[in-house]
């Protein structure tokens, strides 16, 4: 697969013997471009600035003349990421998570840009970089609700995340968004104190965009994010710092009643499926030696 056609509207895309580098045209003037064409690492693609974020791998928040970058090089996890941890095959891919944010934002959903993306050939496969604009002053969700539900949270502030959320799933799900990771780390709520406006969402890699989700693919998309509340330790109501009744109940209000099927009837549809994956995450796994 090679560069997205609608890519060349929004971003100049260059390729320099080894080097593909695909960058926004209203970043150009910000960044050092031949410095990038001739693989400087990411620290140097701006001034480095303090920061608490945490990835897969290393993330470095860079300034420059035209605001703050999120960068980082993609890295695989599992048993691929012992074999080939950064080398990857394709060197389109973050040209296309860059496609992709750009067209999920004409759908009117929140993502930052990706600002540029970079591979560089490795023997034979390739090393690839990426950087979004930042959106600054954002925490992510999980952050969010945890300072929303710690002793010094201000009363309600975790039933509006709660709904704004819910929201802005919906408004995913409804763009076509099909998000191979939805979970709380990916969806950053802004710094403004404007409680109608969605949340932003992350890590576009891999995912695709087409008509509106059917039933079964919201099902399972819910479940993933209300998998990974459960995760954190936010689904049960009776813990301290924990979500409550309410609270869910805001989110599925957020997210609203699909066509044939009310709020309350999703959710328990939903509660079901997350109640089946959580099981199936408990379950020992068994040796076919032992059998």
């Amino acid at each position: 697969m090679g560069c997205p056609a609608s890519l060349e509207r929004t971003h100049r895309v260059t390729v320099r013997g080894d080097v593909l580098l695909v960058v926004r045209h209203d970043w150009e003037a910000a960044l050092p471009l031949d410095a990038l064409l001739a693989g400087a690492p990411l620290v140097e693609w701006g001034a480095p600035v303090s920061h608490d974020l945490a990835g897969r791998d290393r993330v470095e928040v860079l300034a420059t003349p035209r605001g703050e970058i999120v960068a980082k090089r993609l890295s695989r996890g599992g048993i691929l990421g012992g074999l080939c941890r950064h080398t990857y095959f394709d060197r389109w891919r973050p040209a296309r998570e860059a496609a992709l944010a750009e067209n999920l934002a004409a759908r009117g959903c929140a993502t930052p840009p990706v600002a540029v993306a970079r591979a560089l050939r490795r023997g034979c496969g390739w090393q690839l970089d990426l950087a979004t604009a930042r959106v600054a002053g954002a925490r992510d969700l999980l952050d969010a609700l945890q300072r929303a539900l710690g002793p010094d949270g201000s009363p309600g502030t975790a039933g509006q995340l709660a709904g704004r959320a819910g929201r802005t799933v919906r408004r995913l799900h409804d763009a076509g968004l099909r998000h191979r990771d939805l979970q709380l780390k990916n969806l950053l709520v802004p710094a403004d104190a404007d409680a109608a406006a969605d949340l932003v969402v992350l890590d576009l890699d891999r995912c695709r965009l087409d008509g509106p989700l059917g039933l079964d693919q919201r099902l399972d998309s819910l479940a993933r994010l209300g998998r990974s509340t459960a995760k954190a330790g936010l689904l049960d109501g009776a813990a301290v710092g924990g979500l409550g009744p309410a609270d869910v109940v805001r989110f599925f209000r957020g997210y609203g009643a699909l066509a044939g099927l009310g709020v309350g009837a999703l959710r328990r549809r939903v509660d079901r499926r997350l109640a089946r994956s959580l099981a199936a995450r408990r379950r020992p796994r068994v040796d076919p030696r032992d059998r």
